[in-house]
């Protein structure tokens, strides 16, 4: 046998975990989530209390992003349209406080659906 066929033949197998799964020991203080680097995106998640992860213990499970030249900067990956999307996180009091209001609208907004309907209408209103 020559030496061509005892060769290993390293491959990544077609199932992988999905490129924005987070490996490693995220901090519990702090909720995590990628944004897609377009228009002024990346910068309006900062000014609402984001940062950007550059945390050397945290592995992003795209393949593409383990280079070395990553150390120490940003982790991102970049889909296959080329649009790059950055690890970001926020301190969870700040990420309750989002969703919090963002629940507030929601139920301020079908409370006044609800009321709408109410008002003149035949039949009955249900909300599951």
């Amino acid at each position: 046998m020559s030496k061509e066929t005892n060769k290993r033949v390293v491959r990544k197998p077609m199932f992988q975990r999905g490129p924005q799964s987070i490996s490693g020991d995220k901090d519990p203080n702090f909720h995590y989530r990628f944004v897609n680097d377009t228009g002024s995106r990346v910068h309006n998640f900062q000014q609402a209390g984001y940062e950007l992860v550059t945390d050397t213990e945290l592995a992003v499970g795209d393949s593409r992003v383990f280079d070395p030249s990553d150390l120490g900067s940003a982790k991102r990956v970049i889909s296959n349209d080329g649009t790059t999307s950055y690890l970001m996180r926020i301190k969870n009091e700040y990420y309750k406080e989002d969703q919090d209001a963002k629940s507030e609208q929601i139920d301020e907004m079908e409370g006044s659906m609800k009321k709408e309907a109410s008002q003149g209408m035949y039949g009955s209103i249900k909300v599951s």
